[in-house]
């Protein structure tokens, strides 16, 4: 049984966020206000050591008081949290106190770590079903402490870890799974609250949300990117099929209200909207919760459920982040599995690289085309329609770079001329963009023979990972050969690809340099490093995200411009500069992008009086207003 001494020393780093710690005084029983240098060396009384970092903490410590009760009921209500913790996918190290108090500590994915306000909603719903938990040591982000295993107690002895040292040391380091402390809110049925933040800061977290959901209406749903498919709790999917609180579920919600949002917010992290929602109330698994819902709101139910969804959407947008899964697991990049199973999309995308292959063979326009149209298609698939059978979707070029794997918005917007340009394209115009609406494109099926099962198979509705904007689009499709094993030679590539050798050689040559694949005299295979690690070494989250808050930050000021521009008719200004109309008459007109690049170009009149608001707002999202000088 390791010491008291060895448990300090090891486990103690782990515990503490900042190298200090506070000892207790008998005299005053209390903990010494002023922190001291954290030791190695096991101190004489109990010592705390800091949960919080910059008011944020990857440790959620449980202390559980047996002061107030007995040890029998800490370690009953010790045994629920644990089971609710496990099933949220927590790992956690416990230890008890010679007074019968216990601590549960779970370590929290170091890049998931949670703020105290996010904290406090929480420690609040297991204070609720715990009555033995002490949430003080959590709520107070500048003085919050808690006595790792081995440190003395107040009673004498020392905290006695559960386990062996190594084990406690293993879950450290490898910590809880990505959003466990997100999943266990959800299964108790609560909210986040809506921080209060400056009108600016304001603005750009509601972009980054606003990224996370797509659709419109009753059919708004969290991005597939972020959907869990984990197994949904089965206390969960007992209330959803009887909606009856029994006595093993009232120790999880305190009220139906709870319950009801749970079963709400667990669909929602898995991508259903209001609308899913609805037709699912209509199965027997969903019986219970529909009885629920018009027992307690009666005509009304369906106000309250669309109520709940909204919140449960802004809920799960606010910490997607924490359930994004690592795009490792997937073998391409970025996709949602269901999409996959898309036969439309995915047959018209097979069409359409087959319809390019041929009419670009050997032209530098190739790659670029071959992305924008699975883009096209993974864009259908997140907010479009089928219209008698054609999938449409109403998309800008800003949008499509984000799916085209960070593809500049000007090789999107060429891109796209050229489909539309030319004849026979699987890429059809049928409404230009005005105003806040984007071109509306109808994904055709080509003139051409139809594609043989291989291409069908590695026809992907998924967004381009982001790693073919430093290596170069052209090696994308050699590499996805290779990794779908559908190419085991070099030979196999340059079929497949449809490369001339000079071009094939020098393709392979750059992906066995960038380790994406290794080359074994004229056999190949996969090699050791993945496009995620590409992504990970040139930063490309980060260049992802400042392109995303820029471009909504650029269609907020176009947005603006329009409310002002156009909400009260002013008479005209013979000195201020002439600017385009807003809708095209002509066959000669420019698409959408052409004309916000031109209305922009222009800038609001200079004697506007939004001017000042809107340049404070370019100046603080990163958006940038060019204007020409008056004449």
């Amino acid at each position: 049984m390791s010491t008291p001494d060895l448990v300090w020393r090891r486990l103690s780093p782990f515990v503490r966020a900042r190298r200090s710690m506070r000892l207790w005084n008998p005299d005053t029983g209390l903990f010494n206000d002023e922190a001291q240098n954290w030791t190695k060396r096991l101190p004489r009384v109990p010592a705390a050591v800091p949960i919080y970092a910059r008011g944020r903490t990857t440790l959620l410590a449980l202390d559980f008081d047996a002061k107030h009760h007995t040890p029998e009921q800490v370690d009953a209500d010790v045994e629920r949290a644990l089971e609710w913790l496990h099933e949220c996918g927590a790992r956690v190290v416990t230890d008890r106190s010679t007074s019968g108090g216990r601590h549960v500590l779970v370590p929290l994915a170091t890049d998931s770590p949670m703020r105290v306000d996010d904290v406090r909603v929480l420690m609040k719903l297991l204070a609720a079903r715990l009555i033995t938990l002490d949430c003080d040591p959590m709520l107070n982000a500048a003085q919050g402490c808690i006595t790792p295993p081995g440190s003395p107690t107040r009673e004498g002895g020392y905290r006695r870890l559960d386990g062996a040292l190594d084990v406690a040391i293993d879950t450290f380091v490898t910590r809880s799974d990505r959003g466990a402390a997100a999943r266990l809110m959800a299964l108790l049925g609560g909210m986040s609250p809506t921080r209060h933040r400056t009108p600016v800061a304001a603005v750009a977290a509601s972009l980054t949300q606003d990224e996370r959901l797509v659709g419109v209406g009753r059919h708004r749903r969290l991005d597939p990117r972020f959907h869990r498919s984990s197994r949904v709790p089965e206390a969960v999917v007992t209330y959803a099929a009887t909606g009856k609180l029994t006595k093993p579920l009232k120790a999880l919600w305190e009220s139906p209200s709870e319950a009801r949002q749970s079963v709400i917010s667990h669909a929602v992290l898995r991508g259903c909207s209001a609308a899913d929602i609805e037709t699912a109330m209509a199965t027997k698994e969903w019986v219970g919760i529909r009885h629920s819902y018009l027992d307690k709101y009666g005509r009304h139910a369906t106000t309250a459920l669309q109520r709940d969804v909204a919140n449960a959407l802004t809920w799960a947008a606010g910490i997607a982040h924490q359930f994004r899964e690592p795009q490792h697991k997937n073998k391409h990049t970025g996709g949602n599995s269901s999409h996959l199973k898309d036969r439309v999309r995915r047959d018209w995308l097979a069409h359409a690289q087959l319809w390019i292959d041929r009419e670009f063979v050997g032209t530098r326009h190739r790659p670029v085309l071959l992305a924008v149209v699975q883009a096209l298609a993974y864009s259908s698939a997140l907010a479009g329609e089928l219209v008698e059978g054609v999938p449409v979707v109403a998309v800008g070029g800003r949008s499509l770079s984000h799916a085209a794997g960070l593809m500049s918005e000007d090789s999107v917007w060429t891109a796209l001329r050229v489909l539309r340009d030319t004849p026979g394209s699987p890429v059809l115009l049928v409404a230009r963009g005005a105003g806040r609406d984007a071109d509306r494109y109808a994904l055709t099926t080509p003139a051409i023979d139809k594609p043989n099962r291989t291409r069908i198979e590695r026809a992907r509705v998924e967004p381009v990972h982001p790693a073919w904007s430093v290596l170069g689009l052209r090696g994308r499709t050699a590499y996805e050969l290779v990794s779908a094993g559908h190419a085991t030679n070099i030979e196999d590539v340059l079929a497949g690809a449809r490369l001339r050798p000079s071009n094939g050689y020098d393709i392979i040559a750059d992906l066995t340099i960038a380790g994406l694949i290794e080359r074994h005299g004229s056999t190949l295979r996969v090699g050791t490093r993945s496009l995620d690690d590409v992504a990970a070494s040139h930063g490309l989250e980060i260049v992802a995200a400042d392109r995303i808050v820029r471009h909504r930050a650029e269609r907020l000021l176009w947005q603006l411009w329009l409310d002002n521009r156009f909400a009260t008719p002013a008479a005209p200004d013979m000195d201020a500069p002439e600017y385009p109309t807003l809708v095209p008459s002509g066959p000669g007109e420019r698409d959408s992008e052409q004309l916000w690049a031109a209305l922009m170009a222009t800038g609001p009149p200079p004697t506007d009086p939004m001017l000042d608001a809107l340049d404070l707002l370019a100046h603080e999202l990163g958006a940038v207003i060019v204007r020409e000088p008056q004449r």
